[in-house]
Parts: structure tokens; C-alpha cells; sequence
């Protein structure tokens, strides 16, 4: 994964932070109200510990593979925020380039060639 300061240079980027388990800020980059930034952080760290066990409860009645999970995305109005590992990024998301963004935030090449999302 790239560092923070390079993924607040994506186009559509607004803020991006690193979290514990926990919800505690470890790193953050972009402007965004710290009081406003921790109770993010804490939503990351709840729903995190949620999925977790969503994906246990899959990989159990499934023959596929979801354990670990390595994160997970939420768009709603103008904005998404996905959470990668233990890092949290702000996206305006009509700005985004997602597929670009996964490589960035996991490391490795989309498959199938990116698909346009509609309605953007």
C-alpha cells in the first residue's frame, strides 16, 4: 500500500487516517476536525469488529474464503469511506477512480479491466 500523503493526492481523496483496533488515531492527513476525525475512528473500529464477525459467520457456511477480512466500504450521498486494514480513507466518490484505489490501498493489479460505474 502507498503511504497516506501519496493517497491524499488521488482525485477524489479528501482525508485519510491510520487507526487501531480500538478506534485511537495513530496518523491522519487532510482537513478534517479532529473531534469529527476521532468519532470516525471509533465507527471504523465498531463496525470493523462487526464485519469481522460477519465474515466468520461466511467463511463457516460457505466453501469460500472470507478470514481474514482485510476491510470494507460505505457510500452514501457524495462520499464513501473505505477502510482498508487499519487505514481509513474519505472519498468524494463521483471524483474516485475506485479500481485505482484498491491497487493503491491493496498492493496488487484489478483483474477484468475497470468497469465504469453507472449513474456517476
Amino acid at each position: 500500500m502507498i503511504g497516506l500523503d501519496r493517497l491524499m493526492k488521488i482525485t477524489g481523496v479528501v482525508a485519510v487516517g491510520q487507526c487501531d483496533s480500538e478506534g485511537k488515531i495513530i496518523r491522519k492527513v487532510g482537513n478534517i476536525p479532529d473531534k469529527v476525525r476521532e468519532q470516525i475512528a471509533k465507527i471504523n473500529a465498531e463496525q470493523t469488529k462487526k464485519l469481522s464477525a460477519t465474515a466468520q459467520k461466511l467463511d463457516e457456511l460457505t466453501d469460500m474464503e472470507w478470514v481474514p477480512m482485510v476491510g470494507w466500504m460505505m457510500w452514501g450521498g457524495k462520499y464513501a469511506l473505505c477502510v482498508i486494514h487499519n487505514n481509513c480513507l474519505i472519498i468524494e466518490a463521483s471524483r474516485a477512480d475506485f479500481n485505482q484505489l484498491m491497487v493503491d490501498l491493496l498492493g496488487s493489479e484489478p483483474s477484468g479491466g475497470n468497469p465504469q460505474l453507472s449513474g456517476l
